[in-house]
């Protein structure tokens, strides 16, 4: 089960309103220049003050045209700049205007961080072994495997190498599963009865290997293809 909140109406957002406060560590865990996405996250575990908690919170701006902020937050409010701090804020940086786009003060222990952004949400739930993010489950849109923390462009920062994989074989089973590897699959479409059958005829870890079978298998099956899936490691 995942709680959720998105903001990205004024109304919903006054100037100078607090938003979400939380005595929890929170870090930087990714940022996408897909949709200016920036994400921070607090794992399970224990808060600043020992509590223990078995959920992961994670906080979603975007899109995001500038930030000011640490890596590593313990403890965390956002709120609303005020007018003036909005003015102050946006002087200071060129190319950054319109009504629309907010300044979020980021305020953690003696600092005040701030980001600038169209919008601002959080959930709250377990983020499974598999799941490389709340914010970015399975979709009927793309069905594929998530593999990482935000939609959009691919950095290659959390594909494995093939020594991963195999250390990833001899690993705990309850390990967080948070790197890929792309397998290569073999796909054909052959003619069965009145229609046609799509059948896996082979994975491949190597492009290569992949390509090699293909040239083989077209002889006898034309309508052949090949798929790029990521292993979860």
């Amino acid at each position: 089960m995942t709680d959720g909140t998105w903001l990205n109406r004024d109304h919903e957002m006054p100037p100078g309103a607090e938003l979400f406060r939380s005595d929890r560590r929170f870090f930087l865990e990714a940022y996408s220049a897909s949709h200016g996405q920036l994400l921070l996250r607090s794992m399970e575990g224990e808060d600043a003050l020992g509590r223990h908690h078995d959920t992961t919170i994670e906080i979603l701006f975007k899109p995001v045209d500038a930030l000011s902020i640490e890596a590593f937050l313990h403890g965390v409010t956002i709120r609303r700049a005020t007018d003036d701090e909005t003015s102050e804020i946006k002087g200071s940086l060129a190319g950054v205007s319109g009504d629309d786009v907010r300044v979020f003060l980021i305020d953690s222990r003696d600092t005040t961080g701030y980001v600038i952004a169209r919008a601002v949400g959080w959930r709250e739930g377990v983020l499974g072994r598999t799941l490389p993010s709340l914010f970015n489950g399975p979709s009927r849109y793309t069905p594929r495997w998530p593999h990482q923390p935000l939609f959009g462009l691919n950095t290659g920062l959390s594909e494995a190498s093939a020594e991963e994989l195999v250390q990833a074989l001899r690993s705990p089973a309850d390990e967080r599963r948070e790197r890929f590897r792309f397998v290569h699959v073999l796909m054909t479409r052959a003619a069965e009865g009145d229609g046609a059958k799509v059948a896996g005829s082979g994975v491949f870890l190597t492009r290569e290997d992949a390509e090699e079978a293909r040239a083989v298998l077209a002889a006898e099956i034309p309508d052949c293809w090949i798929e790029d899936l990521p292993v979860v490691l």
